[in-house]
């Protein structure tokens, strides 16, 4: 997803997450991209790394998306089961 800030962010569907931090099924959007350390293997902002399975085209336009929550949550595992 482009930023208007420039560069991009990814947002996507989490599976198999091995830091406890997200489910799978999690609908998430990242911090802004800083580099592709490997071949779909991408560095964010926030050093987290995230590895892209599967592509897929948006189902429209990145201006029609609202905006992610300032209070969008991000619970561990441990703090909701």
């Amino acid at each position: 997803m482009s930023m208007p800030s420039g560069g991009f962010s990814l947002r996507g569907v989490i599976h198999g997450d091995n830091t406890g931090k997200y489910r799978d099924g999690w609908f998430i959007y990242t911090s802004k991209v800083k580099e592709e350390i490997d071949p779909d293997v991408f560095k964010t902002a926030t050093g987290n790394i995230y590895r892209i399975d599967s592509w897929a085209p948006p189902s429209k336009t990145t201006s029609e998306y609202a905006p992610v929550p300032a209070d969008w949550p991000t619970y561990r595992k441990s703090e909701t089961e």
